[in-house]
């Protein structure tokens, strides 16, 4: 497996982020020029107490929110001053997030769920090949005896 995206670079690469937000007057610092590289099929685990800037570091690395300064590339690209729409790009493609609190659609099983964005994509893949994908990637994921439950029939 390689551990690199297609150009040598590792496929998440912060340099120097910083992320702050306004509070009325006030400029709350959120992270102050993190610096990260995360090489393809590598496991990363973000840790830290309470309000150290982990889930804004993730918002910025899933593309749902961007720096305020530095340079976050994606697979060798520049994605941390796109603009929003260029990122919903970005996260339809190439990015998946599982969310603490996921908001599964109640009527579909777990394939269903698991496939239901990739089926929202302009360039969509056959289904078979999709359906193939994702039962793949359930098993790996410790999923596979519940393929057919519907999220209500699913614990945490």
């Amino acid at each position: 497996m390689s551990t690199k995206s297609n150009d040598g670079a590792p496929l998440v690469s912060l340099r120097g982020i910083v992320k702050q937000y306004e509070l009325g007057k006030t400029i709350v610092p959120a992270l102050r020029g993190t610096d990260l590289d995360v090489a393809r099929g590598e496991f990363t685990v973000v840790m830290g107490p309470s309000g150290s800037g982990k889930s804004t570091l993730l918002n910025i690395i899933g593309c749902l929110d961007r720096p305020t300064s530095g340079t976050y590339k994606f697979d060798g690209q520049e994605v941390g001053h796109r603009d929003f729409d260029d990122l919903a790009s970005v996260r339809n493609e190439k990015i998946g997030i599982i969310f603490q609190s996921f908001n599964l659609i109640p009527v579909l099983d777990v394939v269903e769920n698991v496939e239901f964005p990739c089926l929202m994509r302009k360039n969509k893949e056959p289904l078979a090949e999709l359906r193939a994908r994702v039962v793949k990637l359930c098993e790996e994921v410790g999923l596979g005896p519940f393929l057919k439950h519907r999220p209500d029939e699913l614990s945490g």
